[in-house]
């Protein structure tokens, strides 16, 4: 029977993030040309929050059906001038969690991205829910 992996071994490394004087802008263009879900907000490294696609959804619906609402054009605005667009309160993983700690989250919390953080709080990575299904999909193609 194989051992059950460390976070560290199905994490995503290559990660797309933001600063809080970024304009908000890049974030949206990012999450469309690049086909992300989930862009992580860090400051001198260290994880502050993630931006997820609802979110920005939700942001965009709204500047649709409320035209008056006084928001600056994103491309002037920045993500510190949208904290309510950041989600904060998300556990934490760190890179020798087990993958069963992933798919608790997930199942229990309804997760679908979790941030992975060294004991400094600095962002590692981060496991998605296509993380996990490309684990599995890689393991059951071996034993064929």
């Amino acid at each position: 029977m194989k051992k059950v992996p460390k976070v560290e071994e199905i994490m995503s490394k290559d990660l797309f993030v933001v600063s809080w004087n970024d304009p908000l802008k890049k974030v949206i263009d990012y999450m469309k040309t690049e086909n992300i879900r989930h862009v992580p907000v860090v400051e001198d490294g260290k994880f502050v929050g993630l931006i997820t696609q609802n979110k920005i959804n939700e942001y965009v619906r709204k500047r649709i059906y409320d035209p008056e609402d006084e928001i600056d054009e994103e491309e002037f605005s920045r993500v510190s001038d949208f904290d309510y667009l950041v989600n904060r309160n998300i556990p934490l993983l760190f890179p020798e969690d087990s993958l069963l700690k992933v798919l608790e989250l997930f199942i229990k919390k309804k997760y679908d991205c979790l941030p992975v953080v060294d004991s400094n709080q600095n962002l590692v990575g981060l496991v998605s829910n296509i993380d996990v299904l490309l684990y599995f999909y890689n393991f059951l193609s071996e034993k064929n």
